[in-house]
This record gives structure tokens, C-alpha cells and sequence, in this order.
């Protein structure tokens, strides 16, 4: 479970999502993630994008074994049309970070400045929020 409030929840088969405000979607994922659990997922952040103008992903990696090519290009299709402005994977194991930063990656292509969706990794989730608040630090500069 996510240490802040969620105001909205989805649980997604064995995934959970979540946003909480002002601009968290939460995420954890474990064991193998089907195809239907991330058709899932893509209606409840699709579902949090109408609720604030921007959002910023945690995602918690730490049970997650395979997330299988139909179920990334899925997740891709969708993540292309959200407004984020960053992505923190916490406590990953090696596999899982690189299965994350290929997806990630390739759906933040041609994402530039503003738009731009960086993908960091951090041991825990109280680091993961710290890097979180760091990247609003610098939209708050940004649009002083």
C-alpha cells in the first residue's frame, strides 16, 4: 500500500492504482501483469488525467515478475496521451527496472521540456517522494 492518502482507487486484478492529490498516481504491480489488468489500468489513469491537469507516477516494483510485450504495448498506447511530468519506480529488483525503463523510455520519446516524463529509480518509497518533490520544486522555478 502507498504511504500517502489515495482519493481514487482501482484495484486491477492482482495491480493496484491509485491517485492521490495533488498529483500522485500510485502504482504496484505484481507477479505477471496480463494484458487485461493493464487494459485496466490504462482506464483509471485515463479516469485520473480528467481529475487534475498534470501527474507524476510512483510506481512500486517490488513483486512484479514479468510484464509480457502485449501487456507493455498496452501500456505504452496509453502512456503517450498522459500528462505526466515524471516517473519514480521504487524498489525494483535489476529485471524489473529494465523492463520498466524500456517501456518508460520508449513511450517518452519525443516528450521534450515541459513535456519531457524523466524515469528515476530509488531504493524505497520515502526516496521515491523526495524525488517526486524535487521535480515539482522545479516546475514551481519554472513557471515563477
Amino acid at each position: 500500500m502507498p504511504s500517502g492518502k489515495l482519493f481514487k482507487s482501482h484495484q486491477c486484478g492482482r495491480q493496484l492504482t491509485g491517485l492521490e492529490l495533488p498529483d500522485i498516481v500510485y502504482l504496484k504491480l505484481r507477479g505477471m501483469v496480463t494484458l487485461e489488468e493493464a487494459k485496466l489500468i490504462n482506464e483509471a489513469h485515463l479516469e485520473y488525467a480528467q481529475d487534475v491537469s498534470h501527474f507524476y507516477y510512483l510506481i512500486n516494483l517490488s513483486e512484479l515478475d514479468d510484464l509480457p510485450a502485449a501487456a507493455r504495448r498496452e501500456a505504452s498506447s496509453v502512456l503517450k496521451l498522459l500528462p505526466l511530468r515524471g516517473t519514480v519506480v521504487c524498489n525494483a529488483p535489476l529485471r524489473a527496472k529494465v523492463l520498466a525503463k524500456l517501456l518508460l523510455t520508449a513511450a517518452s520519446l519525443f516528450r521534450k521540456g515541459e513535456e519531457s516524463n524523466p524515469v528515476l529509480f530509488a531504493e524505497t518509497e520515502e526516496e521515491a517522494r523526495g524525488l517526486i518533490d524535487k521535480r515539482r520544486q522545479h516546475f514551481a522555478e519554472v513557471a515563477a
